[in-house]
């Protein structure tokens, strides 16, 4: 996508969305699904690459030290996600699907890639 506004636009499409059937699953009119999640992360995702948008579209050594510094973070994070889960299923503290466990963990993902890489724009 070439205009920040695109993304923005996307973004609170899909935040609208989430919120929609966030109300809906608590209301009882259908059942909360994870897949709510990954409708909430790639809102998340698109609001994040539409704040980032400026700085990206330069392609200097800024957006480098962005992206690798925010995968680093994230992959640590990613772990304790991981190691999290992997707990809370095993004293059975959670009774999850497998298909909501790997729901969850690609929306935390998203969300975690895009989230640090916006901090540490803020930051840098």
């Amino acid at each position: 996508m070439k205009s920040r506004l695109g993304y923005l636009i996307i973004g609170f499409l899909l935040l609208i969305e989430s919120a929609y059937f966030l109300y809906g699953g608590i209301s009882g009119d259908f059942p909360l699904f994870p897949t709510n999640a990954l409708i909430f992360s790639l809102s998340v995702m698109f609001l994040s690459l539409g704040y980032l948008h400026p700085q990206f579209k330069n392609k200097d050594e800024r957006m480098k030290v962005i992206r690798e510094k925010g995968m680093f973070y994230s992959y640590f994070i990613l772990m304790f996600y991981f190691s999290l889960f992997m707990i809370l299923i095993h004293f059975q503290v959670i009774s999850i699907s497998a298909m909501g466990v790997v729901t969850i963990l690609a929306a935390l993902t998203i969300m975690t890639v895009f989230l640090s890489m916006v901090v540490l724009s803020l930051l840098l």
